[in-house]
């Protein structure tokens, strides 16, 4: 028995060794295979982690777990089927018992090996597993989506997107754009290269060669600009022409990139007095790490705001939203009629990928603007931005009168009862399937009026076909007696903050750098001299320190992760730079690779002092890629140095900005320096 043990588990290790190979043979399967597969070959052992190579190692272990579990039951089936022997046999057969129990030794064996033999039917299950994975890849665009366009519910456009509606699901093209001449896609209209997914699915590739993308049909047939991003410099002229208006700012924020989504002198630019509302956006991708998570993100964004140098009294209004799944936005338009009612225009204002048009797109269709539902698309209109030739986006404020605030008091007062019982049953769901999906927080947008009352004697009074800008594009009529005297919310273009890397990468690399669901914490454990890789993106080397340091990496589930000396850090990055191994850049021909700005680290080390057991001190952000929370004990000092391409977005955020991550990470992976992914929330307070 102990034999056949050992044979099994010799059997497991193998499997293990082979199909590590097998991996190695599969990430290099591109066009340069050969090079990589030498590369892995040459740094065998010397790769401490890599959360691309190890994952089928855990998967062996679990399945080495899940085979143990079966022979102890075949064991204990076996051991009960055995029928006991009559004793009246060994007085008739004298001594046959000893005999037939040295003849049963051969079944017995038998008995045994089945357990080898089931191991091989595991072996080629784990193969039809990972063949379902590349099944389950392939056909996340089965041909069936044009059918599924082609009854596409016309009473819903009313309630689509003024962007149109972006498609996950939907992969990248590789046709460019015949204007800006970014690769067409419907994925995210905050990425260059945007069709609505009503438009790009119908498409075949011939004819996706014949239209521009979103943003450059609108500049090109109305000189207006959606979603567009500025020179640092342009950025602060345009900026600058409202800083003598009395107007509210709303500063919108990426929380998964911040501070570097905030835009450096933003104070000096607005003025320190200007009152501004600071809005974080994404928080359906932020963990749930503490019950009260969200009061501290708010306390975070604060304290920030003040350090760029706006008054704490200018601040009026600190929100967190999500302007994908609606979340926070019914909350924030009432403190916008709590908080400014209808004193002056509103603007938005943030760095490009920070939501802008999103937010702009959910206040156009709720309380907040002026207009009726159903004329949302047709109402939304442009104004001519001072010292350039752009045209932004604007819609009339509706002025929040006692009636209007009563109705939509009591339709909220509905809403909330509703929600509250979503919200149960979501916690329920999340708690039973550990799903983060149900863990995600959602909200509705909706509207309590119509302004029946105040509609025009003629269908079109409000409304001219004249832009006055060369191109034929159905706006309001800002003369009219019904909008002369309105407030006005502005959309703004936005601008690549200098500490953003998003502007180096490709559309591709974007949507893997981009999160696209609740960040799951990822726990390593760290010694002195070791450094750790986020992909292609960023790195953190462990200076000085504790014997050992657990840090929890916050960033998209497909930048890898890897883990090596410090000593050969660099000459790992050069080898796999553009390899599945980093991730990001992807290896898209030499001169991708060659324009790779080098990763650089700041001149100065970052020291950081534990304070308290089990609580992430700080968080070391790594520009866009996320960023690292540090975990030490209390009185105890770790020095680290971080690198990004160009130094880009380094900073020492403190306090974190989930200092309850542990509770979030898995268990420790036996014999690595990894913890499991653990779960993306937690509903107790941590004892």
């Amino acid at each position: 028995m102990l034999q056949a043990r050992k044979i099994s588990l010799n059997l497991i290790r193998s499997y293990k060794q082979a199909t590590l190979k097998e991996l190695a043979v599969k990430i290099n399967s591109n066009n340069i295979s050969q090079k990589y597969q030498s590369a892995l070959e040459k740094f065998t052992g010397r790769i401490l982690f890599n959360s691309v190579l190890e994952v089928q190692s855990i998967r062996l272990e679990k399945y080495e777990q899940l085979l143990g579990k079966k022979r102890r039951k075949e064991r204990e089936l076996l051991e009960r089927s055995v029928k006991p022997l009559p004793v009246v046999l060994n007085q008739l057969c004298e001594g046959s018992v000893e005999k037939l129990e040295q003849n049963e030794e051969d079944p017995k064996e038998d008995v045994q090996d089945l357990p080898h033999a089931r191991y091989l039917k595991v072996e080629n299950l784990t193969e039809k597993e990972e063949d379902t994975d590349e099944v389950a890849e392939k056909t996340t665009v089965p041909k069936n989506w044009l059918q599924d366009y082609e009854y596409y519910d016309e009473s819903e456009e009313e309630l689509t997107s003024f962007y149109g509606t972006p498609d996950l699901n939907i992969p990248v093209s590789n046709v460019p754009c015949k204007g800006c001449g970014a690769l067409l896609h419907c994925k995210d209209g905050s990425i260059p290269g945007y069709v609505p997914s009503e438009l790009f699915i119908p498409l075949n590739a011939a004819q996706l060669t014949q239209i521009h993308c979103q943003r450059c049909h609108f500049l090109i047939n109305y000189n207006t600009a959606i979603n567009v991003s500025v020179k640092e410099e342009d950025y602060i002229n345009i900026i600058s022409s409202i800083k003598d208006k009395f107007a509210l700012a709303i500063i919108m924020v990426d929380l998964l990139d911040f501070p570097c989504s905030i835009f450096e002198g933003l104070s000096e630019i607005l003025g320190a007095d200007r009152p501004i509302f600071i809005v974080g956006n994404k928080i359906d991708l932020m963990p749930r790490d503490h019950p009260n998570y969200l009061n501290h993100i708010m306390d975070c964004l604060k304290k920030e705001a003040v350090k760029m140098g706006f008054s704490e009294k200018s601040i009026k209004n600190v929100s967190l939203i999500s302007a994908k799944t609606g979340y926070g936005v019914e909350e924030l338009i009432t403190q916008l009629h709590n908080k400014w009612a209808y004193n002056g225009d509103v603007y938005l204002i943030g760095c490009t990928n920070v939501g802008k048009s999103s937010l702009f797109n959910a206040l156009l269709r709720s309380d907040y603007c002026k207009v009726d539902a159903s004329n949302i698309v047709q109402k939304a209109t442009t104004c001519p931005w001072p010292g350039t030739t752009l045209r932004m986006l604007k819609f009339p404020i509706l002025k929040p009168s006692g009636f209007r605030l009563f109705l939509r008091t009591n339709r909220l007062k509905m809403e909330k009862k509703k929600r509250f019982r979503d919200e149960q049953l979501r916690r329920e769901q999340a708690m039973k399937t550990k799903d983060v999906k149900y863990a995600t927080l959602i909200g509705h947008i909706g509207r309590s009026y119509s302004n029946t009352r105040d509609k025009d004697p003629e269908p079109f009074g409000g409304f001219s076909h004249d832009s006055g800008f060369g191109g034929n594009i159905l706006t309001l009529n800002e003369k009219s007696v019904k909008y002369i005297n309105s407030k006005w919310c502005f959309d703004t273009p936005g601008v690549i903050q200098k500490d953003q890397i998003l502007h180096l990468l490709t559309t591709d690399e974007i949507i893997k750098v981009l999160p696209k669901e609740m960040l799951r914490c990822r726990g390593f454990l760290m010694k002195p001299n070791f450094s750790l890789f986020v992909g292609g993106l960023g790195r953190l080397d462990y200076i000085d320190g504790p014997e050992s340091t657990r840090v929890l990496v916050y960033a998209s589930m497909d930048l890898p992760i890897t883990i090596i000396e410090t000593h050969e850090a660099e000459e790992f990055y050069e080898t796999f730079l553009g390899s599945e191994v980093l991730g990001v850049p992807m290896d898209s021909g030499e001169e991708r690779l060659a324009k790779w700005p080098k990763l650089e680290a700041t001149h100065d080390k970052i020291v950081i002092e534990g304070e308290m057991k089990h609580i992430t001190v700080c968080d070391i952000v790594l520009s866009s890629a996320g960023w690292i929370g540090v975990c030490l004990p209390q009185g105890i000092t770790g020095t680290f140095k971080a690198w990004t391409p160009e130094k880009r977005g380094i900073y020492v955020r403190n306090p974190s900005l989930l200092p309850h991550g542990n509770a979030l990470r898995g268990k420790r992976i036996r014999g690595k320096f990894a913890y499991l992914i653990g779960k993306g929330f937690t509903f107790a307070r941590p004892k």
